[in-house]
């Protein structure tokens, strides 16, 4: 062992120069001879991903609001990792996201939650555009419009549960409420059996922290995927006492698992004589689709449909109901004007609303707009890739294959669209 040790200690002192050299010479190309190369941005971006995890990991989702900073200082389009461009431009929006082009999503960024068999997760655009048309008649205007009923309850439920909380005097979180009551509405339209999160006496808060923590830990995951696979194979109480939202998480695909199993088996079917349930939920509508080939019905497939159905449709939903509140409530004027509106249509504050009728109030559907827009739906960049031709952004000819991506936050704030964002 004397004789091999100064053999060991030469192998190691080469692998760390090698090492070393290695991440030198990727340093160099990254910044002088990439096809990125020539695209301003600052350098510690050009040159490593670590830049990236800090504003996104270390600063827990900065780094959008950074970009737009660094556009400020290098202009409309910029690089911002070793391997991908951002675009400040609302004129640009509909070549990046068009939808007669093929646009590839970027693998990098959909591993976090190792979903590919979604329509969320599909890499391809071909195989997105078919996932997603299988979804859209499910969630088009018309089929809400069936849905009425099965809303209006659950808006019956919510309002009665508002009122128990008004009478105790007591405070209400409504970031919480209105996240049960849209995963109620969800699961039960997705799953066909409502999780039921209204009935629980204090609400669910656990049910939003899951997926807060859920949303939180994205953009760790998106730097190093290798964690999610590894967190699936550990104990759940290992992981609640290490990393409690995994924890979470884990207990949210659980939940889903179990309920994506019921329905292949037969169960959660809707039943006219006991009137449980909807006749048309989107899972059951896939498993018995004519329209679509049998491996796109088989459970890995239908599981992660759902997952991403119900956590990204509660979440986003729920965002945009409680920021809509809270902006009436900090202007009186327009939350008057808003009553007024409503009044008028409604002179009978105990009749049940009616959909169409709500469709034709115009300060109404200004709400709901304004709401949208400030919710921004996804706040983080959505990059897409043309494969098989570059694209062009005014004088800037953006290489074939690279992920290009915008952020709904800078367009929904632009002044040149909404004065006075």
């Amino acid at each position: 062992m004397g004789v091999l040790a100064p053999l060991w200690d030469h192998l190691i002192l080469v692998l760390v120069l090698s090492l070393v050299l290695y991440q030198v010479a990727l340093v160099i190309y990254r910044l002088y001879f990439s096809p990125l190369a020539k695209f301003p941005g600052p350098k510690l971006a050009a040159a490593s991903l670590w830049y990236e995890f800090y504003y996104d990991v270390w600063l827990e989702g900065q780094y959008t609001f950074k970009i737009r900073e660094l556009h400020k200082v290098y202009g409309p389009i910029i690089r911002i990792s070793p391997h991908q461009l951002h675009v400040y431009d609302p004129a640009f929006y509909e070549e990046l996201y068009s939808q007669h082009k093929v646009r590839h999503k970027y693998k990098y960024f959909l591993d976090r939650f190792q979903l590919p068999l979604s329509g969320f997760g599909s890499i391809d655009h071909k195989l997105h555009r078919d996932r997603r048309a299988a979804l859209n008649k499910y969630l088009s205007k018309q089929t809400v419009a069936r849905l009425e009923p099965m809303l209006l309850d659950m808006l019956d439920k919510l309002c009665g549960r508002i009122e128990e909380f008004r009478e105790k005097g007591e405070k209400l979180n409504m970031r919480i409420v209105y996240q049960c009551f849209i995963t109620d509405v969800i699961t039960l339209y997705a799953l066909n059996r409502s999780w039921n999160h209204l009935d629980s006496p204090n609400f669910s808060p656990l049910w939003v922290e899951t997926i807060a923590e859920t949303v939180k830990m994205g953009h760790l995951l998106t730097q190093f995927p290798i964690i999610f696979p590894i967190a699936l194979g550990l104990p759940r109480w290992f992981l609640q006492i290490t990393k409690p939202g995994f924890a979470l998480l884990m207990d949210f695909r659980k939940a889903i698992e179990v309920d994506t199993k019921n329905i292949i088996e037969g169960n959660y079917k809707f039943d006219p004589d006991k009137g449980n349930g909807l006749q048309d939920t989107i899972v059951h509508a896939l498993l018995e689709s004519d329209e679509i080939p049998p491996s796109e019905k088989e459970y890995p497939r239908l599981f992660e449909e759902a997952f991403v159905i119900i956590g990204a449709g509660s979440d986003t939903v729920s965002n945009m109901l409680t920021n809509t509140h809270f902006h009436l409530l900090d202007n009186p004027q327009l939350l008057k004007t808003l009553r007024d509106e409503l009044k008028e249509a409604m002179p009978d504050r105990y009749a049940r609303a009616n959909l169409k009728d709500l469709e034709a109030l115009p300060f109404l559907n200004a709400v709901a707009n304004e709401g949208l827009r400030l919710s921004y739906g996804v706040s983080t960049r959505l990059p897409r890739i043309s494969p098989y031709e570059s694209m062009t952004y005014k004088n800037w000819e953006i290489p074939a294959g690279t992920p290009v991506s915008m952020t709904s936050i800078h367009i929904h704030q632009d002044p040149t669209i909404f004065p006075s964002p």
